[in-house]
């Protein structure tokens, strides 16, 4: 709608465009219609009578339409961002005959980001110029028609009267008549009551009774605000109202509003001009007249305008009277900011063909005239310093300095007072060419404190002290072994391994102190290779020689502390199930058995089962398919009995957390077939097996039941009986199914030992049965048929095969 509207303006505003028909519109250029939008002013047209005066020129809808994209894609007052103006805003023209509000362009609000100097007052909420009517009544106050006037008569005589001005200017006092006073200022209304009520208090002329004149309830005057305000229009305003009052009220100047020309017409005469700089700059209200009824507040449009933007304190557009120059410009914006650069600025105007750029200097605003529409524009300092050297590194104070208090780097170097670890054989300066590029001047510390080498320093200069250690590897010592905090630690001159193992919180319990080896890194110059990794210096701190304990160490070392050969920590194993004193046991020596355990923990019960007692050791080995067929039938074996023994309280997800203590277990431990009866039978033998760290071993109760599994028909629990033999066990299973795989039927012992079928001829032997026994039946692979492609791709092998062979037999031949 906007794009439109500037459309209306082009086409009514351009002779040539009105003209010529068609048009190309083409030939117009960008800053035509930029000087057309800030030229004209369109009045009184609806979008349709628009549209019909566009047909009427002749111009074609697909002109219409290139025009409208020109238009919503330019930026009128910007030149492309080069004068600071920019039309984002419109202006409101009523139309008496229509009451039609078309937008044109403003120049008043469109700067980029800036906003007319002084037309905040007008929109700030908190701010009013309301009259005040509390005050005491103006002497040169005009009374008028609905005043109320307030006669008080004190002394002798004592009378107050509240009298009415009617529509002729008289008021009527009681027993005295019509009094005239319309006209009249309050002192002058104050006379001439006096006078008149003097005939009926005598005493008022003897002097004993006094006559004062004041307002009571005032009335209200209608002024009228044309030109170039916001809200034009007749207002209703208080007596005492001035004309900043009524000004306020309007809501100030316009968009094309002058700031320094409002007038106030009394009766066809301009008595007064305010100038709102006065106001805004000064403070000074001093032609800020009380209004009278029928008084014309005119605006008038503004003559010229400048924007200033930048470095300085207030960035506006401010009007410029006749006469006025860029000093006094800059001077209403509050001058230069701090980071101003003050030596010129640049000013942006609009020329007769284009845009045209002068740079001015700062003491020659005073004598350059500005035109209309020109931006100021004052750069801030570019950020680059003057005067300034800057050195860091091994110095106690680093940082900036200028160059007018150190000339050259020696008088620097003193200042900042170069460390003692500093590298003082070389050091850097960096330097900018004049052409900017970095240049890197060497120098030694020591020839320039000394004086031996001078060197100049220049804006810009960089000194960097390198420390010592920053030139080589960072020095560290590491401990390992048996002590309390192995780590490696930062290198310190003279210090011995005792100090290193304090560093590390001293020795563990367990720590032999004649045997602490020290790794030291080879240091050699040869460019020969070598085979040898390190040497290796052994250290007995137990001993007093001296070489030992005050062995010094180096970079890098590493200090390693063995544990003592005769130092051993408490071992324990673990004893479950039928016992008579089940628990943790501390084995008292490295050739405790099974045996011993067993006599340790009191026995086993009456209802312990030796024959499938188990052994859990830990292993680094990883868990096998094997290992988790045979406890899986563990995990049932005791779901089983948990439930016989609980009834219908044992759920599910007792038997899954049976299942995943079991298998958290055999993550770390195995299983290790022993032979319990044996052991006990026979202390010391081949089955009484020795003991390690960990083991724990289980004791189940007499299990009177065997059990199958696998490719059998009916797999289930059977009572075990004298004389129950595999081949029973199956039959009674529902026999082998169809898919069993017979020769590789096994049974797992109670203890876990796996019994497999033995083949001798024709003659299968299967292994006897005991209480508590599992029998596994494996199934056979199931065969996958032929299908048909692959029939037939076998057999056209079998033809191109045949063909090779007759084909070779005939080359032969």
């Amino acid at each position: 709608m906007k794009a439109f509207r500037i459309l209306i303006l082009v086409i009514l505003a351009l002779p040539a465009l009105a003209q010529d028909i068609p048009v190309d519109i083409n030939n117009i250029s960008d800053q035509q219609l930029a000087q057309i939008m800030l030229k004209y002013k369109l009045q009184g047209l609806s979008p349709q009578e628009v549209e019909q005066l566009l047909k009427e020129k002749g111009v074609p809808g697909d002109q219409i339409i290139v025009l409208n994209r020109r238009i919503a894609s330019l930026d009128p007052l910007s030149g492309k961002s080069e004068n600071g103006y920019r039309s984002k805003t419109s202006e409101e023209i009523t139309v008496p005959r229509k009451s039609v509000v078309m937008s044109v362009p403003s120049v008043a609000s469109n700067a980029i980001g800036l906003h007319v100097f002084g037309s905040e007052i007008f929109e700030n909420q908190n701010l009013s110029f309301e009259p005040n009517l509390t005050i005491s009544t103006p002497r040169n106050y005009v009374i008028g028609v609905g005043d109320e006037i307030i006669v008080d008569i004190y002394g002798l005589s004592e009378s107050t009267k509240k009298l009415k001005v009617n529509t002729e200017g008289f008021i009527r006092f009681p027993n005295l008549g019509p009094v005239k006073v319309g006209g009249l200022t309050i002192e002058e209304a104050q006379v001439r009551i006096r006078d008149s009520a003097a005939k009926i208090y005598t005493t008022i002329s003897a002097g004993g009774t006094k006559v004062m004149v004041s307002l009571g309830q005032l009335r209200s005057i209608r002024v009228t605000l044309v030109g170039e305000v916001k809200k034009p229009g007749n207002y209703s305003v208080s007596s005492l109202s001035t004309l900043m009052n009524a000004l306020y009220a309007s809501g100030g100047p316009s968009d094309l509003g002058s700031f320094r020309k409002i007038e106030l017409v009394r009766n066809g005469k301009v008595i007064t001009t305010l100038d709102l700089y006065d106001f805004l700059l000064k403070g000074d209200l001093s032609k800020n007249r009380i209004l009278q009824d029928d008084d014309v507040i005119r605006v008038g449009t503004y003559e010229s305008r400048v924007a200033i933007s930048g470095a300085v304190k207030k960035k506006a557009l401010f009007d410029v009277k006749k006469g006025e120059n860029a000093a006094d410009i800059l001077r209403y914006a509050g001058g230069f900011a701090d980071d101003a650069f003050k030596e010129r600025i640049r000013v942006k105007r609009m020329g007769a063909t284009g845009f045209e750029v002068f740079s001015v200097k700062s003491d020659g605003l005073s004598a350059f005239q500005l035109h209309s529409g020109d931006t100021l524009v004052v750069d801030a300092l570019a950020n680059t310093f003057t005067n300034r050297a800057f050195i860091d590194g091994a110095v106690y104070y680093p940082g900036e300095y200028g160059l007018n208090e150190f000339a050259n780097l020696k008088d620097l170097l003193t200042a900042v007072r170069v460390k003692e670890n500093a590298f003082t054989e070389r050091a850097l300066l960096s330097r900018l060419n004049p052409d900017l590029t970095p240049t890197v001047l060497p120098f030694n510390v020591k020839d320039v404190l000394s004086g031996k080498t001078d060197i100049r320093l220049q804006r810009e200069d960089k000194i960097h002290i390198y420390p010592i250690t920053s030139l080589r590897e960072a020095y560290s010592v590491t401990i390992n072994g048996e002590v309390n905090r192995p780590a490696t630690f930062t290198f310190a001159d003279n210090m011995r391994v005792q100090d290193l193992i304090l560093l590390a919180d001293g020795f563990k319990e367990g720590a032999s102190r004649s045997r602490i080896e020290v790794s030291r890194r080879l240091l050699s110059t040869s460019s020969t290779d070598t085979t040898a990794y390190s040497i290796i210096h052994s250290i007995d701190l137990g001993s007093a020689k001296a070489e030992n304990l005050n062995f010094v160490l180096q970079p890098f070392d590493i200090v390693s502390v063995r544990k003592s050969p005769s130092y051993r920590t408490q071992i324990t194993v673990s004893v479950e199930g039928e016992v008579l004193y089940p628990g943790n046991y501390t084995l008292s020596g490295n050739k405790e058995r099974l045996s011993d355990i067993i006599a340790r923990s009191g026995g086993l019960k009456q209802t312990g089962y030796a024959t499938g007692a188990i052994l859990l050791r830990k292993t680094r080995v990883n868990q096998t398919s094997a290992d988790e067929a045979l406890f899986s039938s563990k995990i049932n074996t005791i779901s089983n009995q948990s439930k016989r023994s609980s009834g219908n309280s044992f759920a599910a997800t007792d038997t899954a957390k049976i299942a995943s203590n079991v298998n958290g277990l055999l993550v770390d431990q195995k299983p290790v077939g022993i032979r319990l009866a044996e052991a006990m039978e026979k202390p010391g033998s081949l089955y009484d097996i020795i003991l390690e760290e960990g083991d724990v071993i289980k004791v189940p109760k007499l299990t009177q039941t065997v059990q199958t599994f696998g490719a059998v028909n009916v797999p289930r629990q059977i009572a075990y009986h004298s004389g129950l033999g595999f081949r029973r066990l199956i039959s009674e299973s529902g026999w082998f199914a169809p898919n069993a795989a017979r020769r590789y039927a096994y049974m797992v012992r109670p203890n876990g030992e796996i019994k497999t079928t033995k083949r001798f001829l024709f003659f299968r032997f299967y292994p006897s049965l005991e209480p508590g026994a599992e029998v596994y039946v494996p199934a056979k692979k199931e065969k996958k048929p032929i299908s048909t492609p692959e029939y037939i791709a076998l057999g056209t092998g079998l033809a191109s095969l045949g063909g090779l062979i007759i084909a070779l037999i005939n080359t032969v031949k």
